[in-house]
């Protein structure tokens, strides 16, 4: 064998000496760990004398935690384990389910609705009248809850909370002894403090656990303080399960509550219930919980604290009901045993506020079609004996209406129509017997800025007419295009010509998407004589639930469009006529077809030189405020160029005005 050289002898003799070292190091470890009770020969006690060194107090210690030394911050003596998380309260799912996706946090996907939900939105077309759909009540409580519940510090441990197996407990005392012990409650209950023994602590409640140990210890020491904290919480398993948004098996803190288990599997689904949560401990319910407790008055004392194995069970949701209208918080409510429309409207937190102090109509959905069932003033539901005497059928729907407020689109027994504009009173009035569009304005009022003369009323089933008019005419126009564009090419072979024929085909083609993107109004043009109308001068029309009146304010401006060199709007005079303003305008352009000229009145009628007579033109025709004046440009005789004119003709029949001419003028 090969002798080591001289170089490598200091190397060998270092590595022999740190493995004698580390040898005699572990056995003493191993001593000193079979033997605790010779940690007794270690303490001892000593008169302080005058003069003489303070001696060394007993410290007990189980060397997995130590004081914090002088000017030293408890913060920097913690250490974590290996495999310790830094937050040690963490909430994680079991291991059989943990992934990735779920430890993120980030709001969990859109709740599916269910069949009644559905069902309310047929019947009230809620996502029209109240701008989004009614949903269950409380469902939006889980919506953005992170897909873990997870602290991101250390919560404080509750005073009644009672410690158990897997708790960690740290323990410092100070005085005539110093104790500094991280102990963990073992599955008997107990903890190990060295020189006092075993000490059973399973069951005590975190604020008694102070006294309960100081007790225990005062068995051995005496003149000392003593101070303990949880520094660990165990977890416990439980089982969420039934109708919920993530059913499965969860690992809690101990601290957790049904509350907290609810969050963490995203809450009841569209078929589990809000008020018969169970939590089932050894095949037996010890409570059940009731989420209108703490949606409305703030109440979670059924909310207790879970043990490892508990199941959390979400039943079947019972009955429901949906309210709708003027109430603050629409929705669709859970009914728990006999309820009243009254009960309804307290869990809808009562009657909004538009509806305080002004006649309130509840109505009930029969076949689809809302009955009144009760009128009333918007006392407090809860006080109302008319509607404490209505009860609640399963699948019920309820409307609140208020006259004054905006009303909810439904097919009711009562017809309303809304009012708006210059008048003393506007909002949703129902229509009285027989009552015409001049006396529900002259019951009202108009204000003195008000514009008769402009008034506009709209009607839903005009607009449907004039929209499927306005699409086959588009239809019609697109084919004419297309055919008139395709006989154009056909007869000619000049290069220049096909270029500039392409060109005109793409603009038009542009200007008819334009065209199909207006959109009906559904007015009705109301043939008042000129701008000095007044409300005696309205027709007779007879009105229609759901129509819509509007009497705009006295405008002061008349608009001149088309083919003129400067299109704008200029001051209404009194005393001028069609070609004043043209001349305001700069005149007709070279491209102007002033034979086809006319006025867009301001209550919908036209005026063209048509009905001016032979011997009179429309330049000389008075002018109204709020009147529009159309200068057409000249277009070749072809079979577009006439549906051109067709589209100006369906505008301003239609009552559309300037919004449907300035896509003609783009």
């Amino acid at each position: 064998m090969k002798k080591p050289s001289p170089k490598a002898k200091p190397i060998l003799t270092q590595v022999i000496f740190s493995a004698c070292m580390l040898s005699a190091l572990t056995s003493t470890a191993l001593a000193q760990s079979a033997s605790p009770e010779r940690e007794d020969d270690d303490y001892a006690t000593a008169a302080v004398l005058p003069g003489a060194e303070t001696p060394q107090l007993p410290t007990i210690t189980n060397g997995r935690s130590q004081l914090p030394q002088p000017g030293q911050s408890q913060s920097s003596q913690s250490q974590l384990s290996p495999g310790q998380s830094q937050f040690p309260y963490e909430w994680q799912r079991s291991a059989n389910q943990q992934d990735s996706q779920f430890m993120r946090s980030g709001p969990r996907q859109p709740r599916k609705p269910g069949d009644f939900e559905k069902f309310v939105a047929t019947v009230i077309d809620s996502s029209r009248a109240t701008g989004k759909k009614l949903t269950i009540f409380g469902s939006d409580l889980f919506d953005g809850v992170p897909s873990t519940f997870s602290p991101v510090t250390a919560p404080q441990v509750n005073q009644d909370y009672l410690v158990g197996t897997g708790d960690e407990l740290q323990i410092r005392g100070w005085g005539m002894v110093n104790i500094d012990v991280a102990a963990k409650v073992d599955r008997a209950g107990a903890i190990y403090i060295p020189r006092v023994g075993s000490v059973n602590v399973a069951g005590v409640r975190y604020g008694d656990l102070q006294a309960y140990l100081k007790r225990a210890v005062s068995k051995n020491f005496n003149n000392f303080d003593l101070a303990v904290s949880i520094s660990q919480v165990r977890p416990v398993q439980i089982y969420v399960v039934g109708n919920v948004v993530r059913p499965g098996t969860y690992t809690l803190s101990a601290m957790s509550t049904l509350l907290n288990a609810l969050f963490t599997s995203g809450g009841p689904d569209a078929t589990g219930s809000m008020r018969n949560i169970e939590v089932k401990r050894g095949g037996k319910v010890v409570t059940t919980f009731d989420m209108y407790d703490i949606l409305l008055r703030g109440d979670k004392s059924h909310d207790i604290p879970l043990q490892d194995g508990d199941v959390v069970y979400v039943p079947q949701v019972g009955s429901m009901v949906a309210l709708t209208g003027d109430v603050k918080r629409p929705a669709i409510f859970e009914m728990k045993g006999p309820s009243s429309i009254a009960d309804a409207v307290s869990w809808a937190g009562g009657f909004a506020s538009s509806a305080d102090a002004k006649q309130v109509i509840v109505e009930k959905n029969v076949n689809n079609d809302f009955k009144t069932v009760a009128t009333l003033h918007s006392a407090p539901a809860e006080r109302d004996p008319g509607l404490a005497a209505l009860p609640l059928m399963p699948a019920d729907v309820i409307r609140i209406f208020a006259p004054s407020a905006v009303p909810v689109k439904a097919a009711i027994s009562n017809e309303y129509v809304r009012v708006s504009g210059e008048v003393k009173e506007s909002g949703a009035f129902q229509i009285r017997e027989g009552e015409t569009l001049r006396s529900l304005v002259a019951r009202l009022g108009v204000t003195d800025k008000a514009y008769v003369f402009a008034t506009e009323v709209t009607r839903e089933s005009v607009r449907r007419i004039q929209q499927e008019r306005l699409d086959e005419m588009s239809k019609r126009f697109m084919r004419d295009l297309e055919i008139g564009s395709s006989q154009q090419l056909a007869a000619t072979s000049d290069k220049d010509a096909v270029t500039l024929i392409n060109a005109q085909l793409e603009r038009q083609r542009s200007n008819a998407e334009r065209m199909a993107a207006v959109k009906s109004k559904g007015r009705i043009v109301l043939e008042l004589t000129d701008g000095d109308a007044m409300i005696k001068n309205l027709p007779d029309l007879a009105l229609r639930d759901g129509d819509n009146i509007h009497i705009p304010r006295r405008p002061d401006t008349v608009d001149v469009m088309g083919a003129v060199f400067q299109q704008n709007s200029f001051i209404y005079r009194p005393n001028r006529t069609v070609s004043d303003y043209v001349k305001l305008a700069g005149g007709a352009n070279q491209t102007a077809d002033t034979s086809q000229m006319y006025i867009l009145r301001a209550d919908g009628t036209t005026h063209s030189a048509n009905d001016s007579g032979w011997f009179s033109g429309i330049g000389s025709s008075k002018i109204n405020a709020g009147d529009t004046i159309v200068i057409p440009e000249a277009v070749p005789h072809t079979s577009w160029a006439q549906s051109l004119k067709e589209w100006t003709s369906i505008f301003y029949q239609f009552g559309l005005g300037a919004a449907g001419l300035k896509v003609l003028k783009d």
